[in-house]
C-alpha cells in the first residue's frame, strides 16, 4: 500500500480530522492534504514523527509501488550532504580569505616590510622626506684586504645606518615613518625622494629641496626631527590594520 493510502487510512481510524493531524505535525492542513493525495511527501524528521504519532512503523509508511517517497527522502538526503559540502567550502575559503587580510594587515599595522612587498593590494608611492643633519653611522668589525690580497686584518670602520623620516606622500599631510638606507649626502641635498610600497622601500633618491614639488614642501619641512612614539604614531592612517592604500 501506498504512503498516501496508509496515512489517510490510519487518520480516519485514529478519527482525526486532517487539521487535528496537521496541528499535532505543526504543519498546514494543505500540507497534509498533499500527503494523503500522493501529491508530495514529507522530509525525514516529519515522517520520524508520523510514524511515532501513528503508531505504525517506518518500513510499513515506506512501502509501496515504485518508492516513490524512499526515492524523495534519499534524494532530500543527498542534496542535504551536497549543500553541506558547498557550505564548508565556501566557509574554508571565507576563512583562508580572512586570515589572508589578517597577515597583511598586521604587515601594515607593524611596519613588516617582507609583508608588505608582496602585499597585493598595495600601490606604489612616491613621498618626500627630510633627512637628518649627518648620515647615522656605526662602527662596525670589518676584514680588510690588502691591494695585493695577501694580508688582510680586522679594523673598525664607520658603515651608514638607515635612516627613520617622516615619509610625505601628498600635500595634505599623509604619510609614515620609514627606515631606509641613504648613503651619504651633502648638506645641499638633505632631502629624499622615496619610493615605498606600504613600509617597503624600493628606491631611495637625494634630491636639493628646489627640486621638490612646491605643493609638497611644506609637508617635508626644512629641519629634521627625530621620530618620538609618545607624540605621535608611525603610520597616518585611522585603522592601521586597513591592508589597503
Amino acid at each position: 500500500m501506498q504512503f498516501a493510502n496508509v496515512l489517510r487510512k490510519r487518520r480516519k481510524e485514529l478519527h482525526l480530522t486532517q487539521q487535528q493531524l496537521a496541528d499535532k505535525l505543526h504543519v498546514t492542513r494543505q500540507t497534509l492534504s498533499r500527503w494523503e493525495n500522493n501529491l508530495s511527501y514529507p522530509n525525514l524528521d516529519t515522517l520520524v514523527n508520523l510514524s511515532e504519532f501513528l503508531a505504525v512503523p517506518l518500513d510499513i509508511l515506506l512501502k509501496g509501488d515504485g518508492n516513490l517517497m524512499v526515492n524523495k527522502i534519499s534524494q532530500d538526503v543527498r542534496d542535504k550532504d551536497k549543500y553541506k559540502r558547498y557550505l564548508m567550502i565556501v566557509s574554508a575559503i571565507f576563512i583562508l580569505i580572512f586570515l589572508w587580510l589578517s597577515v597583511l594587515g598586521y604587515g601594515r599595522a607593524s611596519q613588516n616590510e617582507w609583508i608588505d612587498r608582496f602585499n597585493p593590494f598595495l600601490r606604489v608611492q612616491y613621498g618626500y622626506a627630510v633627512l637628518p643633519n649627518q648620515v647615522p653611522e656605526k662602527r662596525e668589525k670589518t676584514t680588510i684586504i690588502d691591494s695585493d690580497g695577501k694580508n688582510k686584518h680586522v679594523a673598525a670602520v664607520k658603515t651608514p645606518q638607515q635612516v627613520d623620516a617622516f615619509v610625505a606622500d601628498d600635500p595634505f599631510g599623509s604619510g609614515s615613518w620609514l627606515k631606509f638606507y641613504t648613503g651619504q649626502y651633502s648638506s645641499k641635498q638633505r632631502w629624499a625622494l622615496v619610493a615605498h610600497k606600504g613600509s617597503y622601500v624600493s628606491n631611495v633618491r637625494l634630491v636639493s629641496r628646489a627640486q621638490i614639488p612646491l605643493m609638497m614642501r611644506e609637508q617635508t619641512g626644512n629641519h629634521y626631527v627625530a621620530y618620538d612614539v609618545h607624540a605621535e604614531r608611525r603610520i597616518t592612517k585611522r585603522f592601521l590594520w586597513w591592508p589597503f592604500n
